[in-house]
């Protein structure tokens, strides 16, 4: 397309919405003419316009401006054409079903975590994550999970400062235990974050790989922490890297150590190993 059929105000409208980040959620318009320089009056001009169909909203409680709604719409039509999503979908609604317990898919952008997809758990103790949701990496499993995928150059370059900003009392607050968690990962292909991003929030995640072996998302289990012990931990661990392995599989990746090709494999290994552990609480009591 030839650059005089661009639409000027169009792509200031663009920069505009663009100047919004997950570390600037929120920005009034003197920060917004910071960021972009294009003259005042134009971006009161858009502001307005977009505040008044929706895709920005005004917060009275701090005088600044934020996504709105009708936006969210618009990505939430985006994700649902994504592959990602709709090699996730079928895996994540069956590893929910199984186990009862909440899954997320998330992919990663700018150091964060966004969440595109979940499924609830069946239990009453539930945690307010939302499509959408933006967390930092190094806070939660899936983060860790995506980092993992990056060197260690590549984190320095992310995270410029030694010390990482706290979300919860058990977050990861320096560079240094990051790379060092990071390292670990790399070697078992897991995540494990305690308390990282929500009090109480134990989260267990793994890489989502692309046709070209590339991690392009992360899926994780979240549940209580008071539910989680050395023996379902594991085997928690392992439920997630084989729905990871099949989604991947999905998107064309060919994973000759630990292959998953369809669903009815992960059911029959759950399935068995309930009753194996069935089994086990048998003998005990019998004992």
């Amino acid at each position: 397309m030839k650059t005089e059929n661009f639409s000027r105000s169009v792509q200031r409208t663009v920069l505009v919405l663009r100047s919004f980040s997950p570390s600037d959620l929120e920005l009034t318009p003197a920060e917004i003419y910071r960021k972009v320089r294009i003259p005042k009056t134009t971006i009161y001009r858009i502001i307005a316009t977009l505040a008044r169909t929706g895709i920005l909203e005004y917060n009275e409680n701090t005088g600044k401006y934020r996504v709105g709604p009708e936006l969210y719409f618009l990505g939430s039509l985006y994700l649902g054409t994504t592959d990602i999503v709709k090699a996730a979908e079928p895996v994540t609604k069956e590893l929910n079903r199984l186990t009862g317990e909440a899954f997320n898919v998330s992919i990663f952008e700018n150091g964060h975590v966004v969440v595109v997809m979940k499924e609830e758990s069946a239990s009453f103790f539930r945690f307010a994550v939302h499509i959408g949701s933006i967390i930092p990496a190094y806070a939660s499993s899936m983060g860790k999970a995506l980092l993992s995928d990056l060197t260690d150059e590549e984190i320095d370059s992310l995270y410029q400062d030694e010390k990482l900003r706290p979300v919860t009392k058990k977050t990861i607050v320096n560079k240094k235990e990051l790379k060092k968690e990071l390292e670990q990962i790399r070697k078992t292909g897991v995540s494990f974050s305690d308390g990282g991003t929500y009090d109480s929030l134990f989260g267990i995640a793994t890489l989502i790989r692309d046709a070209s072996g590339k991690g392009v998302a992360a899926l994780s289990i979240n549940l209580p922490t008071f539910k989680v012990d050395l023996v379902n931990k594991e085997k928690l661990a392992t439920l997630v890297k084989m729905g990871a392995n099949l989604i991947s599989y999905r998107l064309g990746y060919q994973n000759m150590v630990n292959p998953v090709r369809n669903i009815r494999e992960i059911i029959s290994w759950w399935e068995q190993d309930q009753l194996g552990s069935e089994s086990e609480t048998l003998k005990f009591r019998i004992r």
